[in-house]
């Protein structure tokens, strides 16, 4: 009975028979081998590195290390290496997800929210509306828009004049010529016409009376100062000249006088 021999197989990550030449050994081949079997994609010249951070003298250059990859089949394919996917550690079981933004002024919104957090709209909203009350009561005749608004209206509304300078709005005309994020910041935007009109009403109901305890600091500062400003007026109407001074020449304005206390917190305003 004939029995027949056969090799036997060896598997895929088993290292090749290595044999001494005449620049490298048998150890530095079989750390060459290592390097690259850990990262076949890696290229010649950082396979080089790498084993040179290993403290394993070796002369051998980059051609003569393709002729080695060549004999392994650890050739890496033609092109340049990809740039690797940052890689974060995720909890088990938890899916990944990657969020890209695309939101403005994100700072303004962090801001926004941090307000609410505080409640800081909430006094300011509750005066007004008992200004509204108050109004009311003295003039039942009377009845224009603001009478009716709801509290999320008044709220958004204040939130949109507040907002507005940080958000690069100089002027009212501003909400209708520059592009803004309210709509993601307070649920919707604003034209000038509506907060203009806003503002008007605010003064026909007296509003600042019933604002100001809101906006005064609640402690009072043991020294005040009173400062003056000039402010011009761009005007092609004959007006009263004042002593404002602009390019040489003497231009009409209005003078305010304005007291501070020591932390600069405007006190009384007065025209």
């Amino acid at each position: 009975m004939s029995i027949a021999l056969c090799k036997p197989t060896r598997p895929e990550d088993a290292s090749p028979a290595f044999e001494t030449g005449r620049k490298l050994g048998i150890v530095e081949m079989a750390l060459m081998w290592k390097v690259l079997h850990e990262d076949p994609q890696c290229p010649s010249r950082v396979v080089l590195e790498k084993v040179a951070q290993r403290q394993v003298p070796m002369a051998v250059s980059v051609r003569h290390l393709n002729r080695l990859r060549a004999k392994w089949n650890l050739n890496r394919r033609k092109g340049r290496p990809g740039h690797p996917a940052l890689s974060h550690p995720v909890c088990a079981g938890a899916a990944l997800v990657q969020i890209t933004p695309h939101l403005s002024f994100v700072g303004v919104h962090l801001f926004a929210h941090w307000l609410d957090h505080q409640e800081t709209f909430t006094s300011v909203v509750a005066r007004l509306q008992q200004a509204v009350e108050a109004y009311k009561h003295t003039y039942p005749d009377d009845d224009f828009a603001l009478l009716h608004h709801r509290e999320q209206t008044l709220l958004r509304r204040l939130q949109a004049l507040f907002f507005a300078p940080l958000l690069g709005i100089e002027t009212l005309t501003g909400f209708d010529t520059h592009e803004h994020p309210l709509p993601t910041l307070l649920g919707r935007g604003y034209h000038s016409a509506t907060l203009s009109q806003f503002l008007g009403q605010l003064e026909r109901i007296n509003a600042a009376e019933a604002l100001r305890p809101a906006l005064m600091p609640d402690t009072v500062s043991p020294m005040t100062y009173v400062d003056g400003h000039m402010i011009a007026y761009w005007s092609r109407r004959s007006m009263h000249k004042g002593k404002l001074t602009m390019l040489g020449r003497i231009m009409a304005g209005s003078q305010a006088v304005i007291a501070h206390n020591e932390a600069g917190q405007a006190l009384f305003v007065a025209y």
